[in-house]
Order: C-alpha cells, then sequence, then structure tokens
C-alpha cells in the first residue's frame, strides 16, 4: 500500500514545519526583546518559542488600562 504524500510530500511537510517553528520563533524572539516580556523557552537572544508578561509588562498593561 502507498503513502498519500509519498516520500517527497514528507519531506515538504518536514520543511514547511521546520520553517514554521523558525518564524515562531523570530516573531517571539522580537516580543521577548521588549522589556515587559520574558522568554520561556528559546535559542539566545534571536529564537523564542514560549513567552510570558513579567511583572512589569503587568504593571504597564495595568496603567495603561487605568488610564485609558
Amino acid at each position: 500500500m502507498k503513502n498519500k504524500l509519498g516520500e517527497g510530500g514528507i519531506w515538504t511537510f518536514i520543511i514547511i514545519i521546520i520553517i514554521a517553528l523558525f518564524v515562531w520563533g523570530v516573531i517571539g524572539g522580537q516580543q521577548a526583546q521588549n522589556i515587559g516580556i520574558t522568554c520561556d523557552m528559546g535559542i539566545g537572544d534571536s529564537l523564542c518559542w514560549k513567552w510570558h508578561t513579567n511583572a512589569i509588562g503587568q504593571a504597564q498593561e495595568f496603567l495603561g488600562d487605568v488610564l485609558n
């Protein structure tokens, strides 16, 4: 029984996933460079796949909400 994707299709799928992860990492790296954001999982300062708002970022959001 033949695979629907075929061998070339599997490699194309893997390459697309790798590109998507790289782009997400670059976007996260840009986000993590903000003072109010902390990178939880990444490589160096340029790639970050998981980040969260730290105490400074939460204070900035609170002040922005109060002042608006």
